[in-house]
């Protein structure tokens, strides 16, 4: 046995809860290591120690006092699952403002004497492709976390 190994097992020595085989291969090192005896005696003070100290029992209301003595938790907490609902929603939202918002900014180009630079004009074809896609892809990102909640909260 080494040094190392004395000292992993010395609390279990003392406490004697060593098997047998240990205990003898940590006494024959014992005997030829001065390290390890003054390991041994330290442990020895601390757990006599340790032993020798009064059990304090807590007052009657202590769990009382130290839960009200906690933070207090927002009157509303949201769920986690309303953020996973955000990302297609929207998407959604997205795809139905393009159309006033592209008018708005067509506006504010001509008013502003800056016509020449026009929002690009996007089929609808193309508007519906991607906010499909936008869409498709938040509800990806939804059913993924909550395959990470289901896996992370609520599995037991």
């Amino acid at each position: 046995m080494n040094c190392d190994e004395v000292r992993r097992l010395v609390q279990d020595y003392v406490t004697r809860e060593l098997s047998p085989e240990n205990r003898r291969l940590l006494d024959a090192h014992l005997v030829e290591c001065a390290e390890c005896q003054r390991e041994l005696a330290l442990m020895t003070a601390v757990v006599s120690t340790l032993d020798h100290q009064p059990v304090l029992e807590p007052s009657a209301n202590f769990s009382a006092r130290v839960l009200g003595n906690l933070p207090r938790q927002r009157e509303f907490a949201p769920s986690p699952w309303w953020s996973l609902a955000l990302a297609p929603l929207l998407g959604g939202l997205a795809w139905l403002a393009r159309g006033p918002v592209e008018r708005a900014l067509e506006t504010i180009f001509g008013r502003s004497g800056l016509g020449h630079l026009s929002v690009p004009a996007v089929s609808l074809q193309q508007a519906g492709i991607a906010a499909g896609a936008v869409v498709v892809l938040g509800l990806l990102v939804a059913a993924g976390g909550a395959v990470f909640c289901w896996q992370t909260y609520l599995r037991d």
